[in-house]
């Protein structure tokens, strides 16, 4: 079905990328996370004892909630001038 839907430019950006990865188009995508949402298909990650993993020597930060876009970062690296 086709319908317009007024998306935050963050929220698409995001889901663009994720598609992009998983080789799906956004609109596939955004079903997807959709149908898990409505349905209850999100889980809370298992809590680990385990340290968690280094990353090329740098160990991540934990999840914040947040997805960060590719773009956001080049806009920042933009402003900063790096």
């Amino acid at each position: 079905m086709r319908t317009t839907l007024d998306i935050e430019d963050d929220v698409l950006y995001a889901a663009k990328e994720l598609a992009a990865r998983e080789r799906v188009t956004a609109s596939v995508l955004i079903s997807r996370l959709l149908r898990a949402a409505i349905s209850g298909g999100f889980a809370a990650p298992p809590q680990s004892a385990k340290p968690p993993r280094s990353v090329a020597g740098f160990q991540p930060f934990e999840a914040q909630g947040v997805l960060i876009t590719n773009a956001q970062i080049n806009a920042l690296r933009d402003t900063e001038g790096v």
